[in-house]
Parts: structure tokens; C-alpha cells; sequence
């Protein structure tokens, strides 16, 4: 009996933990609820596929930019670093200029700036670095003016006399590049007045690169003959900086300072351009600085330059704000360049120097004048601002260089030089650095460029006397082709904004007047019958109008009339001569 109670015993027990096996087994093998299955689910599905063009829109390609950083007065290794700017913002004039291709390429840094004190009218330069897997890093330099007064001090009056505007740096110069002149402080006559000359690199003082003191006190007994005052022969000064380390084609500026006993100071800035093809950069770009409250704020756009050769044609119906025509005039006596309304209201001179200025271009976005001005006897390239402020010299040579015209994105000027007796036509970038050559034709000249609006190619005259006529060629001076067969003497193109249209100068005999034909040579019509002659037309951004220089009387003055050649209308009968009219418009805001 004892046996069997023992065994039932044992029996329950077996029973009894193989049930509860069981319902543990049931318990954690239960289905899981709904949260459950969420996170379960979240911790081992693998991402959704993308679309193969969605999976294109989200891949960066090796020619994106992918990373913008901005430096001030100086580059990577001795500038100041502002900041990575914000990339792949909307650019209404990118787009304007290229396209949808640009419509996403602007960018935004604002920096705060608590350390630096920005001089009221001081000039500085933003390095603006961009990144391109397939390239590396790359960079475009823009100067930039604080608005205000400069604090220099007039009494303290300067020279360099060793280095010329934005002149070409030699290579065997570079070693010992010498900047040297003469100053003082005409307050002061028992002495020169003037304690220290500080040379800075690419910046004003306290942002600029401090290069050194320069030796002062040299003899220059020009300067005291040329004053009366023997007490400013030792004032002048001399510093010599090694360049060896310049880039070929790079461009610096010099910014000398002389400091005076009582702390005072004057400024000249000198750019050179070091000898040689500077490496040419992989993207196109716009900058501009706006100071307030502390903090500048740098906004622009940039783009591969792989998408720069054609641009987008500009629309008929943009609103312009400004629509001015600027032109040529010995009115009082010195050949200066005026701007005026359409209607001929509101002459204003926008140059005043005392050679000879002529030959004006405006930028594609009415903000620039590019100009021809006559130099110690030499005709050189002047940028200023549209309201003629700003002026600065872009050529330093010997040639005469003349007849301008900006590229579709302002990124080149072409323009003439008088070159081996003849001449020849040569591109330039805009800042002044990088000239080159674009043709070499002995035996006609090849002048006049007029730039194709949307494309990188420039319209220009060539021929020998009497029988010159209309080409085309690339901006680097590739693929040359005569526009029309027609035989007539055709000169001085002008393109419409759309480049449908280009109107020139055409001969009967002797007599010139304005013509139209289409971009491919045909449908030629002549627009106006001035015995006295007509010439130099431009074709206004809307493609309303076209203005140009016409005799009357034996005077040269401007005239306007719709494109189709009606409504012919003088708009100046000032004393002198008038002519090389353009016009220049600017865009709303």
C-alpha cells in the first residue's frame, strides 16, 4: 500500500511539472501585439528602395558642389575664416542667366563678427572656396566696399612710383617684387611728418596679411624740389617682398600704409598680376556683401563651369527699373562718357578724366561700365560702377586696347588691341587677370566684338578696308564662321537679346547707315536713309528699341527708333559731338 501511495505520489508530481512546462511554453510563444510587431519590424526591415529617379535625385555626382567655405582678405592658409555658407539655394539670377540647370545654385553664410572693426569705405575681398569631388577645392575672388567715408588723412600725400595699376608681374621680377615711393605730411614741414609705411597683403590694415615696415627715409630730391621743401628729401620708402610663391595669372593687391608721428594715416592699393595662364577655375560665380548690425551677410550662387558655355535666353517681359542709354561726348571739350532716360532727360557725366574716354559696354546686368581711356598716352580698360563711381583700371600695357563688350554672364570682356599692325581681338576676365589672344589674322583687321547674349561666342567685324563683314567665333577663339554671304560692306554688329536679330553698319558706296539682318546672314533690311551717315547701333534688352549716332548738320548726335526702324527720334542736340551709343538697363528687384 505504502508502495503504490508512493508512486501516485511521484506520478502527480511528473504530471504537474510537465503541465506547467507546457503553459510556460504557451505563455512565450503567445502572439504579439500590435506595438510589438512595430518595433519588431522596425529593428529588421531593411530601408524602403527608392525609384530609380529618385534614387538619381538623392546620389551626389562627382561634379556637384558639395560644400562652399568663404574666407575674407586672404586664402585658405591667410585669410580669415567666416564660415561654411548654406548651398543649394534658389538664384533668380542664375537663373535668369543659365537656366533651371542654376535655378538652385545660390548660397547664404551671415557672419557674426564680434572681433574685427570694419573701416567705414574700405575695400577687402571674400575668397569664396568651392568643393568638387571631381576637381577638389577651387576658388573665385570678389572685392567688397563698406560703405561710408575712409578715414584717410589728405594732408599725408603718397606715391608708388615702382608698380603700375594691375601690371604683369614678370617672372624674373617675382624673386624681388620692389614697392617703393615717396610720402609725407604736408601739415608738418620741418620734417616729412610720417613715423612708419606698414605694406599689407590682399587686405587693409588689422584683416590684410602684415608684411613688414618698409625702409623709410630715402632720398628723393624730386619730391623736394617738386614741394619747395628741402625737409622732404628723405621721404621716400622701399620694401621688397618675395613673390616666388604667387600663382601664374593670380592677382594680389599691395594695400601701402604711411603712418604719421601723430597717428594718422593715407592708403594707396596696388593689384599686380603675376605672369602667366592662371589655373582656370571649375566654377562661375556671384558674390555680395551686405554689412549691418554687426554681422555681414554673403550671398550669391555659383555653378560648374561645365554648364557655363550656354545660357538661358532672356524673356522679353522682364521688368526693368532703369533704362538709360550711355554714350560718348566732347561737350566740354574732352571726350567723356554721359548717361541719359530715353527720352533724352537727365544728362549726367559719368567720367571726367583728362584723356580721352570712350567706347562704353554695359554688364548684361546694368550694374557695370567697361570703357576705353586714354592713359599717359596709352589706351587702356576702365571698370566703374553704372553711376561712375568706383573707377578701376583693368589693362596696364603699351597696345592701344579698345571696343569692349561683356560676355552673357559677365564672366570675360572682349575686346581690340592694336597688336603687329593691325587689329586683333583678346578676352579677357573681368576682374583683369587673364589675358589671351583670341585671333591672329595678319592681313585683315578684327575688331568690334559684340558678345552672343546666351552663348560663349562674340560677334566681331574683319576684313581689310572696304570689304569688311560679320563673323562669328567661340569665346576661345575656335571655329570662326562668316555670318553672311551677302557681299554688302557690313560693320559694327550689335545682336539682339534673343539673337534673332543683328544690326551693323551697312555702305552704299560711301554713305553708312543702319541695317538689320537675321542671325543667319538673310533678310537684310535697311532701317534708316540719313545722307550725312549713321552708325554704331545697339539693340535695347527688350528688344524694343535700337539707338545710334547719326550726323546732322555735320555733328554726330544720338538717335533712338523702334526695332523695325520707325519712330525715328533725336534725343540730344548738345554743343559738340555725340555718339557710340548703348543701352543700359537694370532689372527690378
Amino acid at each position: 500500500m505504502k508502495t503504490i501511495t508512493i508512486i501516485l505520489i511521484i506520478l502527480f508530481l511528473f504530471v504537474s511539472c510537465l503541465f506547467s512546462f507546457l503553459i510556460i511554453k504557451k505563455i512565450f510563444q503567445k502572439e504579439p501585439s500590435q506595438s510589438e510587431v512595430i518595433i519588431e519590424e522596425d529593428a529588421v526591415t531593411p530601408p524602403e528602395e527608392l525609384t530609380p529617379d529618385e534614387e538619381e535625385e538623392d546620389k551626389i555626382l562627382p561634379e556637384d558642389i558639395t560644400k562652399i567655405e568663404i574666407y575674407l582678405d586672404g586664402d585658405k592658409n591667410n585669410g580669415i575664416f567666416l564660415g561654411e555658407a548654406v548651398y543649394g539655394l534658389s538664384s533668380k539670377e542664375a537663373f535668369l542667366i543659365y537656366g533651371d540647370k542654376a535655378a538652385d545654385s545660390g548660397y547664404v553664410l551671415v557672419w557674426d563678427n564680434e572681433e574685427y572693426t570694419f573701416e567705414p569705405g574700405s575695400t577687402h575681398y571674400l575668397y569664396v572656396y568651392t568643393y568638387i569631388p571631381k576637381y577638389g577645392w577651387d576658388y573665385t575672388r570678389t572685392k567688397i566696399q563698406v560703405p561710408g567715408e575712409p578715414g584717410n588723412a589728405e594732408n599725408i600725400k603718397m606715391s608708388v612710383d615702382s608698380l603700375r595699376q594691375n601690371e604683369v608681374i614678370k617672372e624674373d621680377k617675382k624673386k624681388e617684387l620692389r614697392i617703393s615711393g615717396w610720402a609725407a605730411d604736408f601739415n608738418v614741414t620741418d620734417s616729412t611728418g610720417i613715423d612708419k609705411v606698414e605694406i599689407y597683403l590682399n587686405g587693409p590694415k588689422g584683416f590684410g596679411k602684415l608684411l613688414g615696415e618698409a625702409k623709410y627715409g630715402l632720398e628723393r630730391q624730386d619730391v623736394a624740389d617738386a614741394f619747395g621743401n628741402p625737409n622732404y628729401l628723405n621721404s621716400g620708402y622701399s620694401f621688397t617682398y618675395d613673390a616666388s610663391s604667387f600663382e601664374p595669372g593670380s592677382l594680389h593687391s599691395f594695400y601701402v600704409y604711411p603712418l604719421s608721428l601723430k597717428g594718422e594715416y593715407q592708403l594707396i592699393k596696388v593689384n599686380i598680376i603675376m605672369e602667366g595662364e592662371e589655373k582656370e577655375s571649375n566654377t562661375i560665380s556671384s558674390v555680395e556683401a551686405k554689412f549691418g548690425n554687426g554681422k555681414i551677410e554673403i550671398i550669391g550662387w555659383v555653378v560648374n563651369k561645365n554648364i557655363t558655355e550656354e545660357g538661358k535666353p532672356r524673356s522679353l517681359d522682364i521688368e526693368y527699373s532703369t533704362k538709360k542709354i550711355v554714350f560718348v561726348s566732347n561737350k566740354t571739350g574732352n571726350e567723356d562718357i554721359f548717361s541719359m532716360n530715353l527720352d533724352g532727360s537727365e544728362l549726367t557725366q559719368l567720367t571726367d578724366h583728362p584723356g580721352m574716354d570712350t567706347y562704353p559696354s554695359v554688364s548684361p546686368n546694368g550694374e557695370k561700365i567697361v570703357y576705353t581711356s586714354d592713359i599717359d598716352g596709352s589706351w587702356q580698360l576702365v571698370l566703374m560702377n553704372w553711376d561712375g563711381t568706383e573707377k578701376v583700371q583693368i589693362t596696364n600695357n603699351h597696345e592701344r586696347n579698345g571696343y569692349p563688350t561683356w560676355s552673357f554672364d559677365s564672366r570675360y570682356i572682349f575686346f581690340e588691341m592694336y597688336i603687329d599692325g593691325d587689329w586683333e581681338l583678346y578676352r579677357i576676365d573681368s576682374d583683369g587677370s587673364n589675358v589671351k589672344r583670341l585671333t591672329f589674322n595678319p592681313n585683315a583687321d578684327d575688331w568690334h566684338p559684340y558678345s552672343h547674349p546666351f552663348q560663349c561666342k562674340v560677334f566681331y567685324e574683319s576684313g581689310t578696308i572696304g570689304h569688311e563683314d560679320i563673323y562669328i567665333m567661340d569665346c576661345d577663339g575656335e571655329n570662326i564662321k562668316k555670318v553672311s554671304e551677302n557681299n554688302r560692306r557690313k560693320r559694327v554688329p550689335a545682336i539682339s537679346i534673343d539673337a534673332k536679330l543683328i544690326a551693323f553698319m551697312g555702305y552704299e558706296g560711301n554713305n553708312r547707315n543702319i541695317f538689320t539682318m537675321d542671325n543667319n546672314g538673310e533678310n537684310i533690311q535697311k532701317l534708316t536713309d540719313n545722307p550725312e551717315n549713321c552708325g554704331h547701333p545697339d539693340i535695347s534688352p527688350d528688344n524694343a528699341y535700337i539707338t545710334y549716332e547719326g550726323l546732322v548738320n555735320g555733328q554726330n548726335e544720338i538717335f533712338i527708333m523702334n526695332i523695325d526702324g520707325s519712330n525715328q527720334t533725336q534725343l540730344t542736340n548738345i554743343p559738340g559731338h555725340d555718339w557710340d551709343p548703348v543701352f543700359m538697363y537694370q532689372m527690378s528687384q
